[in-house]
């Protein structure tokens, strides 16, 4: 049975950290109902605090303290029955403690009056060190209304295959990243970012996002898409690609958006060879992003003559670098698709562990059951990913 307490917002419990909910409603006499647990629930009422934004609309404010876990869920009530919760869920779900909620929205700001809708932007023919290739930028819900705010930045790699908006670049099916992104900003459970999406170059895929170190040789009879034969060693050159975003593409996007500046703001993440890719940044440029997410990494290619993995050895025997780092792969093989990254990722996991890291708020290992080797799979993660990488920042 469900045990209910209605509890004055004046209530103070000093212990337990201070929740604050902002709400525009033009309906009288809401309440919120907070899940507590799977026993209690707590009815906390609001105190009208001024007018809204628009006519016969009211500001309510709710300040409570209770023993509530970093993650609670909530909905609002009215006493005429009406609810509101979530369009595809039974409760808001927040790390925020203090938030406003507008138009079924969840906002870590006070948000404008009015909110435009996220959107991705295509810049057909980014030219720098590395062949000209498109960038697709996907900006925040409100990004045009705020104009103050400056935002983290995630950087994506294989970036024609992020975007739920230009699927039809894709290689092989979208992530939908930018759908994710929205439910996920919205429902109060990852922060606003700017996403930048760096397409890779095709043919130059493989040389562009393997360590330098390394010569991954392909079957000699492979053919890239003008027919042409491709060369059966590939020479490693991230590095180069390192410096790329580093140099060209981060200093482009901060020249004309509103990112905040600093390793803490940035992040990036990428799949088989891109997770080999991103990898390589946390460990050897990590100077430009502290966050990482490496799905299904490609850490085989990495293997020495000795059959050892050149990746987890790195991982083992370098300076534990001060990072946050994503770690996943889907559990089967597929058809058609390629072997993914289970064990590897394992291994890596226990290395990982051997260095210092503690599974938590630093670093998480997942492994999905029945993902298998696909932009699909990956872009399931991303509901787990995106809240990692970016987590809403709590009020003390």
């Amino acid at each position: 049975m469900v045990k209910s307490q209605l509890l004055h917002p004046s209530t103070n419990w000093r212990q337990f950290p201070r929740h604050r909910v902002h709400l525009f409603t033009p309906y009288p006499d809401p309440f919120l109902e907070i899940e507590a647990d799977d026993t209690e629930k707590y009815f906390v009422p609001f105190t009208q605090v001024g007018p809204g934004r628009r006519r016969g609309e009211q500001e309510w404010q709710a300040d409570f303290r209770f023993p509530l876990p970093p993650s609670w869920a909530f909905r609002l009530i009215w006493e005429n029955g009406r609810v509101e919760k979530p369009k595809r869920a039974d409760h808001f779900v927040t790390r925020l403690r203090t938030l406003w909620l507008q138009d079924g929205e969840i906002f870590g700001h006070k948000p404008a009056a009015a909110i435009t809708a996220s959107r991705v932007l295509k810049l057909n023919t980014f030219s720098g060190s590395l062949p000209t290739r498109p960038l697709y930028i996907y900006l925040p819900r409100g990004y045009e209304d705020h104009p103050q705010q400056h935002y983290p930045v995630l950087y994506m790699h294989d970036g024609q295959n992020c975007f739920a908006q230009f699927a039809h670049d894709s290689y092989a099916g979208s992530w939908k990243a930018d759908l994710t992104a929205d439910r996920l900003i919205s429902s109060g459970q990852m922060q606003e970012c700017i996403i930048v999406a760096v397409s890779n170059g095709r043919e130059e895929r493989l040389a562009e996002y393997l360590p330098p170190i390394f010569t991954f040789n392909v079957s000699p009879t492979r053919r890239n898409r003008k027919g042409e034969p491709i060369p059966p060693d590939i020479v490693g050159r991230a590095d180069k690609t390192a410096r790329y975003y580093q140099e060209e593409v981060a200093p482009y996007i901060a020249a004309h958006y509103r990112v905040r500046s600093g390793r803490d703001h940035t992040a990036t993440l990428g799949s088989s060879m891109g997770g080999l890719f991103t990898t390589y940044l946390a460990w050897e440029h990590n100077d430009f992003a502290r966050h990482h997410a490496a799905l299904s990494p490609s850490y085989w290619v990495t293997q020495t003559s000795d059959n050892r993995l050149k990746t987890i050895q790195t991982i083992r025997q370098s300076p534990r670098p001060d990072i946050r780092l994503w770690l996943d792969s889907g559990s089967q093989n597929s058809p058609g698709r390629g072997y993914d990254a289970k064990f590897e990722v394992l291994a890596a996991r226990q290395a990982l562990l051997l260095k210092g890291f503690s599974e938590g708020d630093d670093f998480q290992c997942y492994i999905e059951e029945e993902g298998i080797h696909d932009e699909a799979s990956w872009g399931r993660r991303l509901n787990l990913i995106l809240p990692f990488l970016f987590p809403v920042a709590n009020d003390e």
